[in-house]
């Protein structure tokens, strides 16, 4: 099979963007380079960040690429005008992570249709748009069509078919080794007979497992409240708070020094050898998210072994609650705090497992094969491509 070279080019290079640009291109039997900036101030690089791309690119000596692979932060149509000729004809991959549609909105910000319509104009720039869900992608094209009428005149047509027609979906990829092939489901969420499966919890007392963004759409206030009320109930359980801060450290203080011995690791952990081992140990992941389209903490949670405890409302149902079932959805605060009780006390919870079986599939030795054959598939329809239609156009998932 042919090896193309594939630019990657990330406008918002942090975080789960980094992990899933290096995971790619480290385990991809395609060539990448890649070309990045900083993660911070989204909007501007949302607005810029193509001007800046573009008049990089074209003052680069060696240009000849087989693929762009863009994702959401980027204005694709500003880079594709922009590109000096051929490049502007080269096939280009757009993978979105999130979307500007239906992104919740801080308490800070106030509503600006810009930057939904630049994702909406993105896709409809790109020869294939790749969604991190299915779930992603419905919401998406179910959001689409108020979104644009939003519009006083002048309304683009047909554009969620143009949109559906070259759209597909592939997961986030998991920086974890995959499990054995003799791996089987263990049984998990509450105290079980020794004889009959491995020890529940894995330590003295249940780790309960926060390793999430400490920013508002992770909702930690939600968690923290969830705390304190099993706290004031006198449960014994310990918590460890992964995550970037982005500097909302004041979130987690207070829970910090009421848990004091019991919280077994505060803030990002840096060497990813600490934060697998705090994997390992935890007991149960708690996400408390207002927006999750894949949810890559979760899964990688999961994937070591911890019992999920998940909002109802998210992505989540649509990737797990076929596979299990387990109680692992609220959909209110005082559900939340229930089924965390429930769990610590070991009542009527624990069940085999196999969720950490299915999110293998997530794992870079499986995944990046399939986003080969896309790769690959994207530069041969990008090659064929003719003055009737954009390349891929029409492509099955």
């Amino acid at each position: 099979m042919d090896i193309t070279k594939t630019l990657f080019i990330e406008p918002y290079d942090g975080g789960s963007h980094r992990a899933f640009r290096k995971g790619l291109s480290n385990h991809s039997r395609h060539h990448f380079e890649s070309l990045t900036l900083p993660p911070r101030f989204w909007k501007w690089r949302m607005r810029g960040a193509a001007v800046w791309f573009a008049d990089l690119i074209n003052e680069m000596s060696d240009r000849s690429w087989d693929l762009l692979f863009v994702t959401g932060y980027l204005n694709l149509a500003d880079l594709r005008g922009l590109l000096a000729p051929p490049l502007d004809r080269v096939p280009v991959l757009l993978y979105l992570h999130e979307n500007q549609l239906t992104y919740p909105l801080s308490p800070q910000e106030e509503f600006d249709f810009h930057f939904g319509f630049t994702n909406i104009v993105s896709a409809l720039a790109a020869d294939r748009v790749v969604f991190n869900s299915e779930y992603h992608r419905d919401l998406f094209m179910e959001f689409l069509p108020a979104y644009l009428g939003k519009m006083p005149e002048g309304v683009p047509r047909g554009v969620k078919e143009r949109l559906l027609e070259r759209s597909g979906v592939v997961g986030v990829g998991l920086d974890r080794p995959r499990l054995p092939e003799d791996h089987f489901p263990q049984y998990r969420g509450g105290p079980c007979d020794p004889q009959t499966g491995p020890s529940w919890p894995r330590g003295r007392r249940p780790l309960l497992l926060w390793n999430h963004r400490w920013e508002f759409d992770k909702r930690p206030d939600q968690f923290v409240q969830a705390m304190f009320t099993l706290l004031d109930e006198g449960l014994d359980f310990e918590v460890a708070l992964l995550g970037e801060s982005r500097g909302h450290d004041e979130v987690f203080g207070p829970l910090r020094d009421r848990l004091k011995e019991r919280c077994v690791a505060f803030g990002f952990q840096p060497d990813r050898r600490d934060y697998d081992r705090l994997l390992d140990r935890s007991d149960i992941v708690v996400s408390c998210a207002e927006q999750e389209y894949f949810g890559i903490s979760v899964a990688e949670a999961i994937h070591a072994g911890c019992y999920p405890v998940l909002p109802r409302s998210q992505v989540y149902p649509s990737m797990y609650g076929t596979r299990c079932r387990g109680r692992h959805f609220y959909q209110t605060q005082e559900e939340l705090v229930s089924l965390l009780q429930d769990l610590i006390n070991g009542k009527e919870c624990g069940h085999v497992c196999s969720l950490d079986c299915d999110v293998d599939q997530y794992c870079w030795e499986r995944l990046a094969l399939e986003f080969d054959g896309l790769i690959a598939e994207t530069v041969a329809c990008g090659r064929r491509g003719t003055a009737g239609g954009r390349a891929g156009e029409g492509i099955d998932d």
